[in-house]
């Protein structure tokens, strides 16, 4: 077998991680979105250090609340999906 064949076939079989996905692309959009809003504020001059990780935490959860509306419904679907989903009984 071929290395190249060898590529072609995990590429296409299932992900480990593609079940948390969502979760993880979420999270990290949340956590990039809260460093650009600190960065911003530090470059438009808030140097209290207590007063730009507040503001960073509030302007940046809302600015998720608008632009990661799909991430969310995506990490929302799945959970829901794995709460929905019977559990196997022991008999």
């Amino acid at each position: 077998m071929l290395a190249s064949d060898a590529k072609s076939d995990r590429d296409t079989g299932p992900s480990n991680l593609e079940p948390v996905r969502p979760v993880l692309v979420y999270t990290a959009s949340r956590i990039g979105l809260f460093l650009v809003t600190l960065g911003v504020l530090w470059l438009l001059g808030l140097t209290n250090p207590l007063l730009l990780i507040v503001c960073s935490f509030l302007i940046s959860g809302i600015a998720s609340y608008v632009l990661l509306s799909r991430q969310r419904d995506a990490v929302s679907a799945r959970i829901s999906d794995k709460v929905d989903r019977p559990k196997p009984h022991d008999d």
